[in-house]
């Protein structure tokens, strides 16, 4: 089978290079466009190309993942039609901008944002404050430093959220979008450096220092791979190639800590037990299996499930998941008959009598709601980004803090729901209005602006 889909590979790897590196030469900004096209790289062609050259993945015993999505295998005929699902999809994407987006004119220079680092340092360190004080109110409600050392992650804030009910589920997504503020102003802090090609080690070091607390507090390294995917991106744009190397060279060891963590999060009392209970385990083809979690390639497994399985073992869910975006203020004491997440609808369907949530891209919602029609969805959704990342681009890039906000959510929108971007970007945005971190060309505020 690889003599079917090595070649389609390289078809699709050739196609997103091709976008990617005709948004490097418009610009040097964040935009939402490029965001997309690495989140579609980051999420789906990447996992996609090692399940291709692996002939298929399967999930170790170990991490006791149910029969229903633990696998793929691409020796089977029945993987063939997911496998066209997915690369017509992304490829029809990586076309549309090849060839709708606008041509430049001769003697085109990129354009670029001057940023006041003063101002910026101020909206990361009002964002920090408000995480230290999320950190505290978490371990308190919880019980105590103790009873959070010994909590499982995930299951400690089902608990609260059943013990505090919809009030508790506010101000997560107020929590969620404060980390989210406070990722953007670190991933635009280290696009600045790379413009001026000189490193702030002391307030890199804190930066690095504050995502590690946000890890082992929360539970979740979204937020660290969102900052170091951002700096990978800013590096590559201003040809910055010793730190685009060092990072390269330092892809195993991030991609084996993604891995392990995974697994380690459970608890963080017993990082110590459980690094040898990780260290001794039968994970399969470690290098796989590493690769896999860095890239959360479990999302595209599952993908390839939804596709076979949505429309004949399941109805399809005809847009309900999308407008959660709007019945998400509305208590379920008040609205019973609201849709649940689809990372939960999932979760019931793939892992049932589990207490977790699951995740499939965005190309999985899609599918899920409005079937093979996603495959020209996810072209359209593309086209709809990047007019307008062109449209607004003076928008953009006089509110450089929400431009960034938008760049690292529509990473994570690849993987994660609409609702869920959509909520947090609202939360964002009211936080940069609240705090004043950002003001208009016309305000005279300290708010964050770009240097004339």
């Amino acid at each position: 089978m690889k003599l079917l889909y090595f070649p389609l590979m390289c078809v699709l790897l050739a196609a997103f290079l091709k976008a990617i590196y005709s948004l490097k030469k418009r610009d040097a900004l964040l935009t939402p466009i490029l965001a997309w096209l690495v989140g579609l790289g980051f999420f789906l062609i990447a996992p996609l190309t090692i399940i291709v050259l692996n002939n298929g993945y399967q999930a170790p015993n170990f991490y006791d993942v149910d029969s229903r999505h633990a696998d793929v295998n691409l020796s089977l005929l029945e993987s063939i039609p997911s496998f066209f699902m997915i690369w017509s999809a992304l490829f029809l994407s990586f076309v549309t901008v090849i060839l709708f987006l606008p041509r430049l004119d001769k003697g085109w220079q990129r354009r670029e944002i001057v940023l006041n680092d003063g101002a910026l340092k101020r909206a990361i360190y009002l964002s920090v404050g408000l995480m230290v004080g999320d950190w505290v109110i978490t371990v308190y409600l919880v019980g105590g430093v103790a009873e959070f050392l010994v909590s499982h992650w995930y299951l400690r804030a089902d608990d609260m959220s059943t013990r505090l009910g919809f009030g508790y589920v506010l101000y997560t997504w107020l929590s969620q979008a404060n980390q989210i503020v406070f990722t953007a102003a670190a991933a635009l802090f280290t696009h600045s450096q790379a413009r001026k090609g000189a490193v702030n080690w002391k307030f890199s070091a804190f930066l690095v220092l504050v995502f590690l607390f946000q890890v082992v507090f929360s539970g979740n390294r979204i937020f660290l791979a969102l900052y170091i995917v951002s700096l990978v991106v800013s590096c590559w744009l201003y040809g910055r190639r010793k730190m685009v190397i060092a990072l390269v060279l330092s892809a195993p060891a991030f991609a084996l800590i993604f891995s392990a963590w995974s697994y380690l999060r459970a608890a963080p009392a017993e990082i110590a037990e459980r690094s040898e209970v990780y260290r001794d385990s039968d994970l399969g083809n470690r290098a796989v299996t590493v690769l896999m979690d860095a890239f959360d390639g479990s999302d595209t497994v599952l993908l390839f499930h939804i596709i076979n399985d949505f429309g004949d073992k399941f109805s399809y869910l005809y847009g309900s998941t999308y407008l959660r975006a709007v019945s998400f203020v509305i208590p379920r004491s008040i609205f019973p008959e609201k849709a649940q997440d689809f990372t939960i609808q999932l979760a019931q369907k793939y892992e049932p009598g589990s207490t977790t949530s699951l995740a499939a891209t965005q190309l999985g919602e899609l599918f899920a709601n409005f079937g093979p029609l996603s495959v020209l969805l996810l072209p359209l959704v593309t086209l709809m980004i990047m007019y307008a990342s062109e449209t607004h681009i003076k928008w953009l890039i006089n509110r450089p803090l929400t431009s960034s906000v938008f760049f690292v959510l529509i990473i994570w929108a690849v993987r994660s729901t609409f609702e869920d971007n959509f909520i947090t970007f609202l939360a964002a945005l009211a936080i940069i209005r609240a705090l004043r971190l950002e003001r208009s060309p016309q305000s005279t505020n300290g708010g964050l602006v770009p240097k004339s």
